[in-house]
This record gives structure tokens, C-alpha cells and sequence, in this order.
């Protein structure tokens, strides 16, 4: 049988103290927030007992996509904890399967921690917020988008990105070179023994600060154009999951 392992997302400030701080079983490894894909690959490789999720990073559009991702691959066994700061100690809570409908999570926190302190219950009412924000988000989406099952690299700009999510009118990268809003680039879609040569316009851009030894990059949103959509639905179908995204962050 394998050695149990525990898994840490956190703010990089905010690693080493949740991991001194929280008494996890087996094995702990700690990713920074700014090394998701990793943190992803590790979960699906050693199916830690739990993911420790730090609240802070938990409130942000990243880390409400991060939740939903790891309660999609569904690890037997597996729970989410949501790890909070109270006076200078660490306080862990369940947030469920991470397939729980979105909505109810804070409740079903809140339910089954009826003595959490002020600080805790206003996690549990920011996370509400929020889900209700991108919930409204999912309504007014012009098309679904789906998760690639595995990231890979794609070319922007004869620079490099990796695809993370994908529709029929557009997709999420992250990206090494620097893409400012409104610009258009090319992009060149890995698909078998084939590429997909598209054209499109970046919608968004946002920069991540990375650990020291990892590269700047950009997560960026792009809009392909209607013309593109018949290839675009064969192709996520090749590559990415079954069922849409349930929310949609950058």
C-alpha cells in the first residue's frame, strides 16, 4: 500500500507556515499558488488524503477553479480542507468532495462548524460571494468551456503557452511572452500529427507572480472568431474533459 500524503496550495508567503502550523497525516507537500499545474499532476499522481487549501487563495477566482478541479478528479477517499489564520494558529475545515454543487459548499462549512470564530465565518461569506459572482458569470457565457485533460504547449506569437481550458469561441492560456488586451496573435493549436492555426484577440491578461525560480507569465483569455467553431468543438472534443466547467474564473 502506498504511504499516505498530504498536499498544501498556499500563497508562497504562506506555505511554510501552513505546513509548520496544521498537523496533516502522512507525507505533507506544499505547492505555491503560483504552481498550480504541478500541484494538479502531484494530486493526480500520489491521490493525497487530503488537499489543504489555504482560505486566502481560496477566495480568489484561481483558487475557486483550483477547488472545482481537484473535486473533478474524484479520488476515492480524498478530502479538501480550507485552512484559516485565527490569532496566529492554523484551523483546518472540510469543504467537501469538491463536487458538492458550488452554491451549497459555504453552507454545508458552516453547518457542520457551527462554533467557527468571526474570521472563519467571514471566509465562509466571502466564498459565497464569490461563487455567486461566477455562477452569474456561467449564465452569461456565450459558449461552455471545458478543461483540457492534461495541459500542454501551444504557440503564440512564435513565443510558447500552455492551453489550459478551451470553447468554441474561445480559450485560457498561460503565457510567456507578455499579451495585452485587445491584441491579436496568432496561435497554433497542437492536434495530433496536425496543427490548428487560428486567429485571435486577447480579451484579458493578468500577470502571476511566480516563485523566484519560475518564469514571469501572463493567464490570458482569448476570443476566437465565429468562423473557427465547427473546428474548434471537433477539437475539444479530442482533447478536453466531458463536462464543462460548472464556473468560470480567469
Amino acid at each position: 500500500m502506498p504511504p499516505e500524503v498530504s498536499i498544501i496550495v498556499a500563497d508562497a508567503s504562506r506555505v511554510a507556515a501552513i505546513r509548520d502550523g496544521t498537523s496533516l497525516p502522512g507525507r505533507v507537500m506544499t505547492f505555491a499558488s503560483a504552481s498550480l499545474a504541478s500541484a494538479i499532476e502531484s494530486i493526480k499522481a500520489y491521490r493525497p488524503k487530503v488537499v489543504a487549501i489555504d482560505a486566502t487563495f481560496a477566495q480568489t477566482p484561481a483558487g475557486l477553479t483550483f477547488i472545482d478541479r481537484v473535486g473533478a478528479l474524484a479520488i476515492p477517499g480524498s478530502t479538501i480542507l480550507l485552512v484559516v489564520e485565527h490569532d496566529g494558529r492554523w484551523t483546518t475545515m472540510p469543504l467537501g468532495n469538491g463536487r458538492t454543487p458550488t452554491q451549497s459548499r459555504p453552507a454545508a462549512v458552516a453547518a457542520s462548524h457551527p462554533g467557527l470564530v468571526t474570521p472563519s465565518q467571514q471566509v465562509v461569506a466571502a466564498l459565497s460571494k464569490i461563487v455567486a459572482a461566477h455562477t452569474e458569470t456561467l449564465n452569461t457565457r456565450r459558449a461552455p468551456r471545458f478543461l483540457v485533460r492534461d495541459p500542454f504547449d501551444v504557440t503564440v506569437e512564435s513565443g510558447c503557452a500552455s492551453l489550459v481550458d478551451i470553447s468554441v469561441l474561445g480559450a485560457q492560456i498561460v503565457s510567456l511572452p507578455v499579451l495585452r488586451p485587445h491584441q491579436k496573435i496568432n496561435v497554433a493549436l497542437p492536434d495530433n500529427d496536425e496543427t490548428m492555426n487560428l486567429i485571435a484577440q486577447v480579451a484579458w491578461s493578468t500577470f502571476e507572480k511566480p516563485q523566484p525560480q519560475a518564469e514571469p507569465h501572463y493567464r490570458v483569455g482569448l476570443e476566437f472568431t465565429s468562423a473557427a467553431k465547427q473546428a474548434l468543438e471537433a477539437y475539444r472534443q479530442r482533447h478536453c474533459a466531458d463536462q464543462p466547467i460548472p464556473f468560470r474564473a480567469r
